[in-house]
C-alpha cells in the first residue's frame, strides 16, 4: 500500500471543514469493488479517513453501497440510468446527494428536499482525480447549509435543537417542501435519511434540471 499524500485541495477542505468525525473504516472488499469505477483519489481518501462526517454532520463522505437503493428510487423515473452507472459519493445534512458516473464523472447533485436532480458538467475518465480534487477544493461550508424563507441559515439552530447527526440521520422538512411545506425552522425534524428520501422519491415530483433550467427556477 503506498503512502497517502494529502493534496492541496483536500488540505484546504480540511482547513475549512475540520478533521473527520464519526469515521467508519472502509473494507478492502469495498475498495476493490469501486476500483476503476470511482476516482483513485476518492478511494485514497476512503483508505485514509474512512467514511466520515465533518462539522457535526453538515457534510459526509459516504459508502456508495449504503445509498444504492435510495439512488435507484430517485433515478428510476428518469432516463439518467440509461447513460451511465452512478454512485453517491457524498451527502449533506439536509439530504443533498452528490453523484459520480463511472464514465461521466461528477454528473449530478440531487436536491432531495425540492425534488430536483441538477445536472453538473461531468468530466472525462482521465480527469477523474482532478475533478474530484476540485469538488473538495471548491467546497464552502455554506454550500451545504440551507436558508429559510427569511434567508437565515438553518444548520446551527438545527444542531442546537436536535444534536449532532448520525450516519443514518438528516434534517428534513415535515411537511415536505415537495408537497407544499414551508422552508421554516419549525418544520425541521431529525429523520432517518433512508426512510425520508424514499418517501420524498415516492411523491413522484422529481425534475431533472440543467444549469439554465435551474436559473429559471431560482428566478421564477
Amino acid at each position: 500500500m503506498h503512502e497517502f499524500k494529502l493534496d492541496e485541495d483536500f488540505e484546504g477542505f480540511l482547513e475549512d471543514f475540520g478533521m473527520p468525525e464519526q469515521q467508519e473504516s472502509c473494507s478492502s472488499i469495498t475498495l476493490e469493488k469501486f476500483k476503476n469505477k470511482l476516482p483513485d483519489r476518492l478511494l485514497e481518501y476512503w483508505q485514509e479517513y474512512g467514511f466520515c462526517s465533518f462539522k457535526q454532520g453538515l457534510f459526509w463522505i459516504v459508502n456508495p453501497d449504503d445509498y444504492e437503493d435510495t439512488l435507484d428510487e430517485w433515478l428510476e423515473h428518469t432516463d439518467i440510468p440509461d447513460n451511465d452507472i452512478y454512485h453517491v459519493f457524498a451527502r449533506s445534512a439536509f439530504g443533498n446527494l452528490y453523484i459520480w458516473g463511472e464514465e461521466t464523472g461528477y454528473k449530478y447533485e440531487v436536491n432531495t428536499r425540492r425534488g430536483w436532480i441538477i445536472e453538473q458538467d461531468g468530466n472525462a475518465r482521465d480527469e477523474n482525480d482532478f475533478s474530484l480534487e476540485i469538488f473538495f477544493g471548491g467546497a464552502n461550508v455554506k454550500d451545504f447549509d440551507i436558508k429559510d424563507k427569511s434567508r437565515s441559515y438553518l444548520f446551527e439552530p438545527s444542531i442546537k435543537k436536535f444534536g449532532e447527526l448520525k450516519a443514518d440521520e438528516m434534517f428534513g422538512f415535515e411537511p415536505s417542501l415537495i408537497v407544499g411545506g414551508e422552508a421554516i425552522f419549525d418544520n425541521i425534524n431529525k429523520v432517518n435519511i433512508f426512510v425520508h428520501l424514499s418517501i420524498l422519491a415516492q411523491f413522484g415530483q422529481i425534475e431533472v434540471l440543467d444549469h439554465d433550467a435551474l436559473i429559471r427556477k431560482a428566478f421564477s
